[in-house]
């Protein structure tokens, strides 16, 4: 049987792009026939319909990317993996979306709560969004990082925060850049790595980007921005901080679990019982976590 990976290769490094290289990567050395469409090609839609596998993969819950199937007459055919879009589904959309997918092979979510979009009738399964990275890549992507890295991490109690970028949310940002740095001044000994995919200092508040600039010529906090895979990080066992009210078992924190490390994370949404919780917006509960498990 020839299966097709379709769905967002890296780049941009992401939770969904990674899982999408890897399950890729995965069944290529399982010696499967196996194809991809990327749909960083502007002409994925011709290459699903000319596309003869007999099963599709497909890492989104996209309208337009089901509609596709559904034109090329291969919805049933297709899995689609729902990594947390669906919430951005209500109304008309919604209902259009549950129609063609009603038509659809099968239906998988990453996490239990996601089921409840989907109607009763329909076959949801839940499934890991973690698949292992290839240890043997570690090498290469620690050519990518920059020099002096590795010699943080190698210090005693390293925090690690990771976000795509700057993004705020109500009083604070989404990825709790604000509070990883603010924990820094309650708890003198602490040092962290902010990983940042797209470090954008204009938009950051003055008082925020004024704090890492100083803690960064202080050697406590390390700025890691571009487009790196961070697991080889995780090798070093530093605290991962998880700090955003959405993507409750995401990729990132799966990575350091897998790795042995420990994470602090927030409690608004389910976490892999490993975790760690703080009350979210109790930035109290986040430090006396914080104390506890590093």
């Amino acid at each position: 049987m020839k299966t097709c990976i379709v769905g967002r290769f890296p780049p941009p490094v992401g939770g969904v792009s990674v899982f999408t290289k890897r399950k890729f990567e995965k069944l290529k050395n399982e010696a499967g026939t196996v194809s991809k469409i990327d749909f960083s090609n502007k002409y994925f839609p011709l290459l699903i319909m000319k596309d003869n596998s007999n099963y599709f993969e497909v890492n989104s819950i996209n309208l337009f990317v089901v509609f596709i199937f559904f034109l090329t007459n291969k919805l049933s055919k297709a899995s689609f993996i729902d990594h947390n879009a669906s919430r951005h589904f209500s109304g008309v959309k919604k209902k259009l979306l549950l129609f063609f997918l009603k038509k659809a092979k099968s239906i998988y979510v990453v996490n239990d709560e996601l089921k409840a979009f989907y109607p009763l009738e329909y076959s949801v399964e839940v499934i890991s969004p973690f698949i292992a990275p290839c240890e043997s890549e570690e090498q290469e992507i620690i050519q990518t990082y920059p020099t002096g890295l590795i010699e943080f991490l190698s210090q005693k109690k390293v925090m690690v925060n990771s976000a795509w970028k700057y993004i705020p949310h109500e009083k604070t940002d989404l990825y709790g850049l604000e509070s990883s740095v603010a924990l820094l001044n309650e708890c003198e000994n602490l040092k962290l790595l902010l990983a940042i995919g797209c470090y954008e200092p204009k938009i950051l508040p003055e008082s925020l980007l004024n704090d890492i600039e100083r803690l960064c010529s202080e050697n406590r906090v390390f700025l890691l921005t571009g487009q790196k895979q961070l697991w080889p990080v995780f090798k070093y066992k530093p605290l991962f901080l998880r700090l955003t009210p959405t993507d409750g078992d995401s990729v990132s924190v799966r990575e350091a679990i897998y790795f042995n490390c420990k994470v602090v994370a927030s409690n608004v949404v389910r976490r892999p019982e490993e975790c760690h919780l703080y009350d979210y917006k109790n930035f109290e509960s986040l430090v006396h976590i914080i104390r506890k498990t590093i």
